[in-house]
């Protein structure tokens, strides 16, 4: 009996039910794709820098993928349910238990899961793969292969949707618990309410407070701000919710000027008020993701000609220790070399830069510094954006402690324990010997920039006589790097004297310390400036992928919007039609009140984005780092064909439900009369205030 109420239910709800396959299909899909990226990428990339760059990266995209996952499919069961509500309502009316109606429920999105999860983790790994080859082709120093998609893949994507699907059942079904059978049929029929005036002021100063807080938070220089994030959306959150509530509130009080002009439009958004909110919220989370974090990290990435081997005043670098000089000496018949003492700076990071005495640096830049005792002068190399001061104090603070040597980790240990210590300790004989004193910090181009970042390989400037005092120590060490060689080649053999480096330095040179904390002690700019194009590359198209994938989230999720809706709009449509209003102001109208959500969200979104991109700025003129007209408009063009596809995707449904609404009558100048006596038995003002 059970089976046979299942497939008629399903058949005669078919329309909605295919909606609400599609929808969980789409997001189990690209919950997969993105979770199979990152673990792929991360395969197949082994240096370190590079791989953290990715996993940063792809946390992030994850992350929001995951969010709108959320929301995307808890959307469509409830716009599912919502749809079946009446007649799972009639069902306990006629004496079903309310056990068996969550069992029917249960069976049927169970179903629908299954099925959609398993299509969803099909069309993923077809995608998956398809991915893999555009990479192939694009990038094939680093993706050499495709790599199959582990289990691990697999069983991360279906136990993050079961959890989805149990979360939102069981809500669900609470929610149904706690309501009489009278309110389930005659749901769609409430007028909703807004939330009470009393809180109104308090939640939106709370949301005020914490978008505030997380823009002081994102100035200060960290590879990524997930906290700034996470309180910016609760604060639009907050501002959203109980702002249009007031906002609809001081309308309605100054009636003579907006309210009866538009009263039908205000009483349509307010009526429907907690349907109208969950859609904006959902709306403003994706455009807040891709009118902030992509469109700013697009804009960063171009143009992709960010490093150019004519911006580096060297063809190779190469440190090397005391023991491999008969070799060195060899080189200078064979091209032109710079050799330079050195020794390994550490800072509290863990990252290693590179450390030289003001009188080399004077020879190299012709600059006299005037360095005395534990003084230091941090030049962080760019070669697109040199001789600007870095006033951020994170980077302060991050140069001040270091240790003269190679990474390991008990010095990292003893390191950090300054760190959590804090300033209590600085004053110890131990933690004294690891303090210094930075006269200046500034970027410049003197070797080259070998990094993605400013945290690593930057010229550390000692005095001459603190540095003679260290190098003395880290000569003799073994293992230690102590020459700093700078190499220019002759175009005719620099490709063989490169391999012919390499290979020594691989056989008899420095060894890396294989524990993922320490750069290369070798630099071929050829090489790295290649590399790093074809990451950059890959890096913007991750973008484009996540920016793809917002903003099918988007379409599906207006796509259930207006589907809901058709019912509603057709009881006003003829009501509004036997009042005499005419078909051009009714598809007015319609366009205006169905766009009106997704425009709300869109323009909180704008706004955010503006307060984040004035974030940027300011972040990265701190660190010295910044183009300010090439970030912007990059920025404005990324943010504005966003907002134009956004745009164009609404007013394309809307014009859609407009025709579908408005085509089905026959005949302008005529009521039937069923509906005439429908209307009779309901008063203006009564439908006016549902409308």
């Amino acid at each position: 009996m059970l089976t046979k109420i299942i497939y008629k239910n399903f058949r005669s709800n078919l329309k909605n039910y295919i909606l609400f396959f599609l929808s969980n299909i789409v997001a189990s899909m690209e919950l997969f794709v993105f979770r199979g990226l990152k673990e792929i990428v991360l395969q197949i990339v082994k240096d370190t820098e590079t791989a953290f760059l990715f996993r940063i990266d792809f946390t992030m995209a994850l992350g929001m993928i995951s969010v709108i996952t959320i929301m995307l499919m808890a959307y469509a069961m409830i716009y599912y349910l919502k749809s079946r509500i009446r007649d799972y309502g009639l069902f306990i009316m006629m004496g079903m238990h309310k056990r068996m109606v969550f069992s029917l429920m249960l069976i049927e999105y169970a179903l629908g899961w299954v099925f959609s999860s398993i299509l969803g983790l099909i069309l993923g790994t077809g995608i998956l793969y398809g991915i893999q080859f555009l990479l192939h082709k694009i990038a094939p120093l680093y993706f050499v292969r495709i790599v199959t998609a582990n289990l691990n893949i697999y069983v991360y994507s279906i136990k993050f949707s079961i959890g989805i699907m149990i979360f939102t059942l069981f809500a669900v079904i609470v929610w149904i618990e706690n309501h009489n059978l009278s309110s389930l049929i005659q749901a769609e029929e409430k007028i909703q309410k807004c939330p009470q005036k009393g809180y109104w002021t308090i939640a939106v100063i709370i949301g005020i407070i914490l978008s505030v807080i997380a823009w002081f938070m994102f100035p200060s220089y960290e590879e990524v701000h997930y906290d700034a994030y996470f309180i910016w959306i609760i604060g639009g959150f907050l501002i959203l919710t109980f702002g249009m509530g007031v906002l609809l509130e001081e309308i309605k009080k100054h009636e003579q000027f907006f309210y009866l002009k538009n009263v039908l439009q205000i009483n349509q958004f307010s009526s429907k008020y907690q349907n109208n909110l969950m859609l904006v919220l959902m709306f403003f989370v994706i455009h807040f993701f891709a009118l902030t974090y992509i469109s700013t990290e697009i804009s960063s990435l171009l143009p992709i000609e960010h490093y150019k081997a004519k911006n580096y005043p060297y063809d190779m670098l190469w440190m090397a220790n005391t023991s491999e000089q008969k070799y060195i000496d060899s080189l200078a018949d064979k091209t032109k070399i710079t050799e330079i003492p050195m020794m390994r700076v550490t800072s509290v990071s863990g990252d290693q830069q590179i450390g030289i005495s003001e009188s080399y640096y004077n020879k190299l830049t012709g600059k006299t510094l005037h360095l005395k005792n534990k003084q230091i002068v941090v030049a962080m190399q760019d070669q697109n954006h040199p001789n600007r001061s870095v006033k951020d104090r994170t980077f302060h603070f991050n140069y001040r402690i270091m240790y003269t040597g190679r990474y390991s980790d008990d010095k990292s240990e003893e390191l950090h324990s300054i760190v959590v210590k804090g300033k209590r300790n600085e004053n110890s004989a131990q933690s004294k010997r690891h303090l210094y004193k930075i006269k200046k910090m500034y970027t410049e181009n003197v070797i080259g920039q070998y990094t993605t970042n400013r945290w690593s390989e930057s010229l550390i400037i000692f005095s001459d006589k603190y540095f003679e005092k260290e190098y003395k120590r880290i000569e003799q060490t073994k293992n230690e790097p102590s020459k700093l060689i700078l190499i220019k080649f002759d175009q005719e053999n620099k490709r063989d004297l490169w391999k012919e480096i390499r290979t020594y330095s691989t056989k008899h040179g420095t060894k890396i310390i294989n524990d993922g904390n320490e750069q290369n002690i070798i630099y071929y700019t050829e090489s790295f400036v290649k590399t790093q194009q074809t990451l950059l590359m890959f890096r913007l198209l991750s973008k484009v992928f996540i920016l793809t994938a917002l903003l099918l989230d988007s379409i599906f999720i207006m796509e259930i919007k207006v589907e809901s809706e058709i019912p509603s709009y057709k009881k006003k449509q003829e009501f509004l039609r036997c009042m005499g209003m005419r078909k051009k102001e009714r598809k007015a109208l319609y366009l205006l009140e169905m766009q009106s959500v997704g425009m709300i969200s869109l323009a909180a979104g704008i706004f955010m984005s503006v307060i984040h991109f004035i974030a940027c700025l300011l972040r990265m003129e701190k660190a010295g780092e910044v183009n300010k007209w090439n970030f912007t408009k990059y920025w404005l063009v990324a943010c504005l064909g966003y907002i134009a596809l956004e745009w164009l995707v609404q007013r394309g449904f809307a014009l859609y439900i407009t025709h579908k609404i408005e085509g089905e009558l026959k005949g302008e100048n005529k009521c039937i009369s069923g509906k005439i006596s429908f209307i009779k038995n309901r008063s203006k003002a009564q439908y006016i205030s549902e409308l």
